[in-house]
């Protein structure tokens, strides 16, 4: 237990005592020569008589006047404080083998350490304070409870500081950190090191971690599609990171269903800092929820095996997708898109409306379907038959004999892609988009058309983002290979120069070396959300020079993925009313993410008489999040979630609000561990040897703290204060003496004959 003692002390006291130096070297002078020079006259024996009663009374005089008291005070010797500084940052949850000891998780070691005896022996001996840290200090317990190993950044430096901030007016104790000593944001260590070292607080170090960087290979994800049509072929992106020494070559990572069948394998090369980008895909033919997961294999000496899986959830749907494709004239794109639409029965129906054709025209269509008598131009025509709407070359005000049709279809069209409906505009000589200048559908672009006339030179449009390209242009599951793909496609000769891309529009397709307004590669396909619906833009009319059987497979795709990604919104049915959308599907522990929610009644109207939602959590067991209604906008509920821990969070939108409802709409939100804080887990023993013996400190390793009990024996006491009295020292007796010295020194003036 720790020993307090009670002690007495009695000191004198002056109140109103100047400082050291005035009493040495002016009052204290003074006052002699003041004595001295009052008794020159009389003969030596007598003047130093008098002078030494003068100089008395002085001194009696000068005491009276600092206000003398004798304090009595009651004093308590007690420990010192000894602080414990434990690391609370995702690098906790690293599990590490160190020589022959069997595998822990670090987090494990410091509440099996904090929860032993070694914590009751250094309490015998000092009052402990436990605090904890990642980017920012906070009280902790002692046994480690309150740890969780979530901290998203480690800021050792910083958290020293603030720690000799608490102990402000106080004397800084000091401290046992508990660490791998690995920091990434904040102030230097140095700093710190030398503030402690002013103060003379000791830093003892407990080590965390193995000091050689273990090997470490982790699957991210990058992009996986939530919806895709029976038959397709899902891909999913995602990026493979190496860390540590003796890393592999090659590594084989396998994509599996949930029976444990192996759908797709690579053999990728593991790197460090952004990884290595590639895709692995599956066909999946069975309509339904389909669970998909992706594992990388264990390597020799790699202990932290949590980030070598990757879980997906896939939903296939048996349906098709209904296309109406608005031309203006049979030009070469026309004849070689709608071949490919019709032919496609098995996922597509198309019905096309040839603007320009004679009136015994038989208007084209899918076999089955009936050919158009007339051009759709209401909205409920448009939502009930199709799902996308490509609009050719065409004149708005000749689609028909009545020239209001024109007007009327395109506010139709409008209407149809704001309740979920998907829009391709594919760019013409004649009319697109110059004819669709001014009208609603210019608004739903996502490019910003400006002025620039057409261009007529050989071109190869390529993917915007060779690292990672769009859906709608990954014609191979590898993006290199996509690339590949691309630059070497038989040139184009015409397209449509835009200025660059709407807020939130994202480019598909690029010039190969044309760059428009802002500098960027001049955009030649681009997509963006408007805001129910999809809107694409493709600025060429010269698709069909692709027509070569070789590469059948792969345009095949490219115009499926086109459709499929501009459909989405149609494709959930009745779900269609309701979306539910994340601005991030893949998160860093310690950030958030915005939830977003659209709701519209059966004739898609937004719904204005709520005033929030409830969200739920599939697979965990949280309280729902409340999404609040935006002001002015009808429909549409936002809130933000923070996640508290690793893996999937699958969010439900339900019609009733309640958790077993019906399932309007759904996401999946992927929360990993801070990049930048397991990039490097290794024990930093540079940083902590530093600390210790900058400042006087002690450096051990886990296995070895109870070493530090014998540097920590308690010997460091504090002495406070518990209580106080003054008693006045100016009373009746120094009062008497002072008259009795006064007197005297007054006979012997007269004696001496001195006035």
């Amino acid at each position: 237990m720790r020993q307090f003692r009670e002690v007495e002390n009695i000191r004198l006291v002056f109140e109103n005592l100047p400082p050291t130096w005035v009493l040495g070297l002016v009052v204290a002078p003074a006052l002699v020569l003041l004595a001295v020079w009052s008794y020159l006259r009389p003969a030596r024996p007598r003047r130093i008589t008098m002078s030494g009663l003068r100089i008395l009374l002085f001194a009696l005089a000068v005491f009276f006047a600092l206000d003398p008291v004798m304090r009595f005070s009651q004093q308590v010797e007690e420990p010192a404080t000894l602080a414990l500084l434990l690391d609370d940052s995702a690098s906790l949850d690293r599990t590490d083998t160190i020589g022959k000891q069997l595998p822990t998780r670090r987090l494990d070691v410091v509440q099996n350490l904090l929860g032993s005896e070694w914590t009751s022996r250094l309490a015998e001996n000092y009052q402990l304070e436990a605090w904890q840290f990642s980017t920012r200090l906070a009280p902790a317990e002692l046994d480690g409870s309150s740890l969780s190993a979530r901290g998203e950044a480690t800021a050792l430096g910083q958290a020293l500081l603030d720690l000799a901030s608490e102990y402000r007016g106080r004397t800084l104790p000091d401290v046992v950190l508990i660490s791998d000593g690995r920091q990434n944001q904040g102030v230097d260590i140095e700093e710190a090191a030398r503030y402690f070292a002013a103060e003379g607080a000791r830093i003892h170090c407990i080590a965390l971690g193995d000091p050689q960087p273990a090997p470490d290979i982790a699957l991210e994800r990058v992009l996986a599609p939530d919806t895709v049509l029976a038959g397709d072929d899902a891909l999913f992106a995602m990026r493979l990171i190496g860390s540590g020494s003796n890393l592999p070559a090659q590594t084989t990572v396998r994509l599996f269903d949930a029976a444990g069948n192996e759908l797709d394998r690579a053999q990728i090369a593991p790197s460090s800092g952004t990884g290595t980008r590639f895709s692995l895909g599956a066909i999946l033919q069975h309509p339904g929820l389909h669970q998909l997961h992706a594992e990388v294999a264990v390597i020799p000496g790699e202990s932290a095996r949590d980030n070598n899986r990757l879980d997906f959830t896939v939903e296939v749907q048996p349906l098709k997708i209904r296309v109406l494709y608005v031309e203006g004239r049979p030009r070469y794109e026309y004849r070689y898109l709608k071949n490919r639409l019709l032919r496609a029965d098995q996922d597509l129906s198309a019905r096309c409306w040839l603007a320009e054709a004679g009136r015994d025209f038989q208007q084209e269509a899918s076999p089955g379907l009936p050919g158009l008598r007339r051009v759709p131009t209401t909205s409920e025509e448009l939502l009930d038959n199709f799902d996308v709407i490509i609009i050719g070359d065409v004149d708005p005000q000749r689609l028909s004999p009545d020239p209001l049709d024109g007007t009327r279809f395109i506010n139709a069209v409008s209407e149809f892609v704001s309740k979920g409906g998907g829009l391709l505009m594919l760019a013409g000589e004649r009319h697109n988009p110059s004819s669709f200048r001014g009208t609603a559908l210019e608004s739903l672009l996502p490019v910003t058309l400006g002025r620039a006339a057409p261009r007529t030179e050989a071109f190869t449009p390529l993917p915007a983002d060779p690292l990672l390209p769009h859906p709608v242009v990954r014609v191979e599951r590898q993006p290199e290979a996509t690339f590949d793909f691309w630059s070497n496609a038989t040139p184009l000769w015409w397209w449509q120069p835009v200025e660059g891309l709407k807020s939130g529009a994202q480019a598909w397709l690029v010039h190969d070396s044309e760059t428009g307004q802002q500098g960027q590669p001049a955009v030649i396909a681009a997509g963006i959300y408007a805001p129910e619906g999809r809107v694409g833009w493709l600025g060429t009319d010269e698709t069909w020079r692709w027509r070569d059987p070789s590469v059948e497979h792969h345009l095949s795709r490219f115009w499926r993925a086109m459709l499929r990604h501009l459909a989405a919104g149609r494709l959930q049915g009745d779900r269609g009313r309701a979306r539910l959308d994340l601005d991030r599907t893949r998160i860093e522990l310690g950030e958030s993410v915005l939830i977003e929610a659209r709701l519209r009644d059966e004739d898609w109207e937004p719904l204005a008489d709520r005033d929030g939602l409830n969200i739920h959590h599939e697979t965990r067991d949280l309280p729902p999040l409340r999404l609040l209604a935006i002001p002015g906008e009808s429909g549409l509920f936002r809130g933000l979630f923070r996640p508290h821990d690793t893996g999937d969070f699958n969010f439900v939108m339900t019609a009733d609000g309640n958790p077993d409802g019906e399932v309007l709409d759904s996401e999946v939100l992927n929360v990993v561990l801070p990049a930048t804080e397991m990039r490097d887990t290794s024990q930093d023993v540079r940083v902590l040897k530093l600390l210790s013996e900058s400042t006087g400190g002690d450096y051990f390793q886990a296995t070895q703290a109870t070493q530090l009990l014998k540097k920590l024996d308690g010997s460091e006491r504090v002495v406070r204060t518990i209580s106080s009295r003054d008693t006045a020292l100016a009373d009746g007796r120094l009062l008497a003496l002072f008259m009795l010295l006064a007197t005297a020194e007054w006979l012997l003036r007269k004696r001496s004959n001195l006035s």
